[in-house]
């Protein structure tokens, strides 16, 4: 097993003027100088899944998927561990999120995700962090403790245009990056040694 992990890092906006990318891009470049990951850097609005969902593709089990629903599994299956960047919509994540989120099981099972939110209240998106922690464990995924968020990140912008808020996070990124490398080597070290048993 080589030093590094890998680290995906999840755009889970698809919305027309989404600010998503920029924190993503942002956190994924913090990782990037971290150290301990390899980064994957993964917009679903290029996956470009299926808007249905059938019952064979809810249990991971699709007899021919296509060449973006099995390049974005490929992708989520090689992570080591995630961290998803979402918006805060009506309480909740875009359906675009959950919509990937639903799409795959074992992909996702026995590794670690930490969450990046933004939003236009005081809490910076943290209700869609909070409905993460209750979706995750169901995939046998496990939420790290830490989480970054921007509240009224539209506030936040100098006269260039430039978000002025990422360079004061950077220590908190910084914390959140060291805990997720720490459960994303144990749970590695954990899945070589032991497959996780089958759920069914």
């Amino acid at each position: 097993m080589t030093d590094k992990l890998n680290l995906a890092v999840i755009i889970g906006s698809t919305r027309e003027g989404r600010w998503a990318p920029a924190p993503a891009n942002w956190i994924a470049g913090v990782a990037e100088r971290h150290g301990g990951f390899d980064v994957d850097l993964i917009d679903l609005l290029d996956a470009d899944l299926p808007q249905h969902l059938a019952e064979q593709d809810m249990w991971s089990t699709p007899s021919d998927p296509s060449a973006n629903v099995a390049a974005l599994a490929e992708r989520l299956d090689r992570a080591d561990a995630f961290v998803v960047v979402s918006g805060e919509y009506n309480m909740s994540i875009p359906a675009a999120l959950k919509h990937a989120v639903d799409y795959y099981m074992n992909e996702w099972a026995a590794k670690p995700v930490a969450m990046v939110t933004y939003g236009g209240k005081v809490t910076g998106g943290q209700n869609a962090a909070q409905h993460l922690r209750q979706i995750f464990p169901e995939l046998r995924t496990m939420t790290i403790r830490n989480t970054i968020a921007f509240p009224r990140f539209y506030q936040h912008f100098d006269e260039r245009g430039e978000f002025t808020k990422f360079d004061e996070s950077e220590p908190a990124a910084k914390t959140l990056l060291d805990e997720l490398h720490w459960w994303a080597r144990a749970l590695a070290n954990a899945r070589a040694a032991t497959p996780m048993p089958s759920p069914f």
